[in-house]
């Protein structure tokens, strides 16, 4: 059976508008809960994006016949199915602030911009096809319960920790897809964590990468142009979500308690 995906086709609707309906649907019935209520949401949550994710990584490891750079979750969605459950049991306002200025836009945006969708799969009826659908949406319906919820909390501190994690692990994911590119040529799979290498077809990232030029220094290959745009918009985008953040903050419970770093 083949059922083909399309960009902005009713199911494709559908992908986008469920995980918001789906996150208001359990915040609705418990938002008057204790603390605890919301927890064990989210840590299911969690683990079925974890076991997604998990099937998805066993899948592709079977049918390249080993490892290869695909089944290791450095991509910012893929790290992105554990940090929410780390923000929620750690009560730590920076792994908070991560998932919910980088994880979550970028869940949205592949939910969004499924372009991969429709250019990778001749059908549906695949367990990568279903992960990429499930995994992502699932981080949209977890970010905003969450965020809803009072699980999320961010200050200006976390925010500024957050965007230096955030860019050294941008910087260090340039470095890991040239090294993993060269380590498994022979799977003919890209490394491309950050999509710091390429970017993702039919997306406007690909515009980004088209107004630059790549080099290769000591072995290493990149786009200088590429990566500032990127890292340019993904700061303001921080700042955008922190922005939602603070707009949503009066309507958000205030008794749960957050650590914060010093």
């Amino acid at each position: 059976m083949t059922v083909k995906f399309k960009m902005w086709s009713p199911f494709h609707y559908f992908m986008i508008i469920f995980p918001f309906v789906l996150a208001l649907i359990l915040y609705f019935f418990t938002k008057d809960k204790a603390e605890k209520t919301h927890r064990r949401v989210t840590v299911v949550l969690s683990i079925v994006m974890i076991a997604v994710l998990i099937m998805r990584n066993t899948y592709i490891w079977v049918n390249k016949g080993g490892p290869n750079p695909e089944v290791f979750p450095f991509q910012i969605c893929h790290f992105g199915n554990f940090m929410f459950l780390i923000a929620l049991l750690a009560r730590d306002k920076v792994w908070g602030t991560i998932a919910w200025c980088l994880n979550f836009p970028a869940g949205l945006v592949s939910v969004i911009f499924a372009d991969g969708l429709e250019a990778n799969y001749a059908t549906l009826i695949n367990p990568q096809a279903i992960a990429y659908i499930a995994g992502h949406m699932l981080i949209v319906t977890t970010g905003l319960y969450m965020l809803l919820t009072g699980l999320i909390r961010i200050d200006r501190r976390s925010l500024l920790k957050m965007y230096g994690l955030a860019g050294l692990g941008y910087v260090l994911s340039v470095l890991v897809n040239n090294w993993f590119n060269k380590l498994f040529a022979h799977t003919g799979v890209d490394a491309n964590y950050f999509y710091s290498y390429k970017p993702e077809a039919g997306t406007p990232l690909e515009t980004m990468f088209n107004m630059g030029t790549s080099y290769t220094i000591a072995g290493i290959t990149f786009n200088p142009v590429y990566l500032l745009l990127v890292a340019a918009v993904a700061a303001v985008l921080f700042m955008v979500m922190y922005g939602f953040y603070t707009l949503a903050e009066p309507a958000r419970p205030r008794k749960y308690t957050v650590k914060a770093k010093a």
